[in-house]
């Protein structure tokens, strides 16, 4: 089983590799704006309505070690070409034990119990100062009825023109599940248990 320490070490392995994982799809990225005034997810809509939760699939990156690559940007409104925002702070409200975040391209986890569990994003001008990708993993793999869960809100946003921004009201809820494949290891190994205690039973 692998240390605390060990799990580390890989997760920043990987975010400062940038190692791109299968699972990321840029039209899955989480886009930061404001509504009313107020921080808010715009996209995609499982986030940014009712239950506020979107799922993510858990793909294995080394044996016994489980992730994947979440991608973030600001919200860029139609037929503008700069974002909502000029600044926001994503706060770790909770995470489950033994999850953790790292920003690609740094060594450090961010997220995670004990972590400082806020991450900083500001707009420079280029749009790509604001697409960064969060590397989740974890040593432990959860169940479909037992996801892995990272909750956080939005706070001390600016927008474009310097204009404060009010907390986001919402917690918003990325959940992390087994790969479909994962799943079928794990009901093969409960047959094949099934049938050795009939086996034995049989004896």
């Amino acid at each position: 089983m692998r240390t605390l320490k060990s799990v580390l070490m890989v997760i920043a392995a990987f975010a400062l590799l940038g190692i791109a994982l299968a699972q990321h799809d840029h039209e899955e990225d989480i886009h930061l704006g404001y509504v009313d005034s107020t921080l808010a997810v715009i996209e995609p809509h499982e986030l940014a309505e009712p239950p506020y939760t979107l799922e993510y699939t858990l793909e294995e990156l080394l044996p016994g070690l489980y992730g994947v690559d979440v991608g973030w940007d600001f919200y860029t409104p139609d037929g503008m070409t700069e974002p909502q925002l000029r600044r926001v702070t994503v706060q770790q409200v909770f995470i489950s034990p033994g999850l953790y975040g790292v920003v690609e391209g740094e060594a450090d986890p961010i997220f995670g119990e004990g972590l400082p569990g806020l991450w900083t994003l500001e707009y420079t001008g280029d749009p790509e100062s604001v697409h960064k990708h969060i590397i989740f993993a974890s040593a432990t793999l959860p169940t479909r009825d037992n996801p892995l869960i990272f909750q956080f809100r939005l706070i001390n946003g600016e927008a474009l023109d310097g204009t404060p921004l009010q907390d986001s009201t919402i917690t918003y809820t990325l959940q992390f599940v087994p790969e479909p494949a994962s799943l079928l290891v794990l009901g093969a190994g409960l047959v094949g248990l099934v049938g050795m205690r009939r086996r034995r039973r049989s004896l």
